[in-house]
Protein backbone atom coordinates (compact mmCIF):
# COMPACT_ATOMS: atom_id res chain seq x y z
CA UNK A 1 0.00 0.00 0.00
CA UNK A 2 2.70 2.31 0.82
CA UNK A 3 4.26 1.83 -2.81
CA UNK A 4 1.46 3.05 -4.12
CA UNK A 5 0.77 6.43 -2.32
CA UNK A 6 4.61 6.79 -3.28
CA UNK A 7 3.61 6.40 -7.04
CA UNK A 8 0.64 8.38 -6.48
CA UNK A 9 2.35 10.94 -4.47
CA UNK A 10 5.20 10.86 -7.51
CA UNK A 11 2.66 11.42 -10.00
CA UNK A 12 0.95 14.17 -8.51
CA UNK A 13 4.35 16.12 -7.91
CA UNK A 14 5.54 15.40 -11.26
CA UNK A 15 1.69 16.91 -12.83
CA UNK A 16 2.14 20.17 -10.53
CA UNK A 17 5.44 20.19 -12.10
CA UNK A 18 4.33 20.49 -15.38
CA UNK A 19 1.11 22.80 -14.65
CA UNK A 20 4.12 25.29 -13.07
CA UNK A 21 6.22 25.01 -16.28
CA UNK A 22 6.26 28.27 -18.13
CA UNK A 23 6.61 28.51 -21.96
CA UNK A 24 8.73 31.70 -23.58
CA UNK A 25 6.74 32.55 -26.49
CA UNK A 26 8.24 36.10 -27.29
CA UNK A 27 9.37 36.67 -30.78
CA UNK A 28 7.18 32.88 -32.01
CA UNK A 29 5.04 34.98 -33.22
CA UNK A 30 7.39 36.60 -35.59
CA UNK A 31 8.68 33.95 -37.64
CA UNK A 32 4.96 32.35 -37.43
CA UNK A 33 3.50 35.38 -39.18
CA UNK A 34 6.05 35.56 -41.96
CA UNK A 35 5.44 31.85 -43.09
CA UNK A 36 2.22 32.39 -43.05
CA UNK A 37 1.52 35.47 -44.67
CA UNK A 38 4.42 33.72 -47.23
CA UNK A 39 1.95 31.15 -47.24
CA UNK A 40 -1.47 33.18 -48.36
CA UNK A 41 0.83 35.41 -50.68
CA UNK A 42 1.93 32.40 -52.76
CA UNK A 43 -0.48 29.68 -52.29
CA UNK A 44 -3.37 31.94 -52.19
CA UNK A 45 -3.56 35.18 -54.34
CA UNK A 46 -1.18 35.20 -56.82
CA UNK A 47 -1.95 33.66 -59.83
CA UNK A 48 -0.41 29.84 -60.61
CA UNK A 49 2.31 29.84 -63.18
CA UNK A 50 1.36 27.10 -64.89
CA UNK A 51 -2.35 28.06 -65.82
CA UNK A 52 -2.87 31.26 -64.56
CA UNK A 53 -5.71 30.76 -61.96
CA UNK A 54 -5.68 31.45 -58.40
CA UNK A 55 -7.07 28.27 -56.40
CA UNK A 56 -10.50 29.54 -55.80
CA UNK A 57 -10.81 30.37 -59.45
CA UNK A 58 -9.59 26.54 -60.26
CA UNK A 59 -12.25 25.44 -57.71
CA UNK A 60 -15.05 27.43 -58.91
CA UNK A 61 -14.01 25.37 -62.62
CA UNK A 62 -13.93 22.43 -61.11
CA UNK A 63 -17.26 22.70 -59.55
CA UNK A 64 -19.19 23.81 -63.09
CA UNK A 65 -17.38 20.79 -64.65
CA UNK A 66 -18.73 19.02 -61.98
CA UNK A 67 -22.59 20.43 -62.65
CA UNK A 68 -22.50 20.53 -65.83
CA UNK A 69 -25.73 19.39 -67.74
CA UNK A 70 -26.32 21.49 -70.65
CA UNK A 71 -28.04 23.93 -68.62
CA UNK A 72 -27.32 27.61 -67.26
CA UNK A 73 -26.83 26.92 -63.15
CA UNK A 74 -27.56 30.13 -60.98
CA UNK A 75 -24.87 31.62 -59.34
CA UNK A 76 -26.01 30.78 -55.57
CA UNK A 77 -25.67 26.88 -56.64
CA UNK A 78 -22.54 27.06 -58.24
CA UNK A 79 -21.34 28.76 -55.17
CA UNK A 80 -22.41 26.36 -52.75
CA UNK A 81 -21.39 23.27 -55.02
CA UNK A 82 -17.49 24.83 -54.72
CA UNK A 83 -17.95 25.30 -51.11
CA UNK A 84 -17.70 22.11 -50.93
CA UNK A 85 -13.85 22.46 -52.07
CA UNK A 86 -13.13 26.10 -50.70
CA UNK A 87 -13.12 26.69 -46.86
CA UNK A 88 -12.28 30.42 -47.02
CA UNK A 89 -16.36 31.60 -47.26
CA UNK A 90 -18.97 32.19 -49.97
CA UNK A 91 -17.78 35.73 -50.36
CA UNK A 92 -14.29 35.00 -51.95
CA UNK A 93 -16.38 32.57 -54.05
CA UNK A 94 -18.75 34.89 -55.40
CA UNK A 95 -16.15 37.98 -56.07
CA UNK A 96 -14.43 35.41 -58.32
CA UNK A 97 -16.90 34.22 -59.87
CA UNK A 98 -18.17 37.59 -60.48
CA UNK A 99 -14.67 39.06 -61.60
CA UNK A 100 -14.23 35.81 -64.13
CA UNK A 101 -17.38 36.27 -65.74
CA UNK A 102 -16.92 40.23 -65.91
CA UNK A 103 -13.44 39.59 -67.77
CA UNK A 104 -15.47 36.73 -69.90
CA UNK A 105 -12.60 33.89 -68.96
CA UNK A 106 -14.09 30.34 -69.41
CA UNK A 107 -17.68 31.28 -68.18
CA UNK A 108 -20.55 31.66 -70.50
CA UNK A 109 -22.78 34.44 -68.67
CA UNK A 110 -26.87 34.92 -69.00
CA UNK A 111 -27.76 38.17 -67.13
CA UNK A 112 -26.25 41.56 -66.79
CA UNK A 113 -23.71 40.08 -64.49
CA UNK A 114 -23.16 43.69 -62.54
CA UNK A 115 -23.21 45.43 -65.50
CA UNK A 116 -25.80 48.41 -66.09
CA UNK A 117 -25.83 49.05 -69.52
CA UNK A 118 -28.02 45.44 -70.13
CA UNK A 119 -30.96 46.68 -67.88
CA UNK A 120 -32.71 48.08 -70.94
Amino acid sequence: MSEEMEHSENNFNSQDQELNTVTQVDGMYESWFLDYASYVILERAVPDIHDGLKPVQRRILHSLKEMDDGRYNKVANVIGNTMKYHPHGDASIGDALVNMGQKDLLIDMQGNWGNILHWR
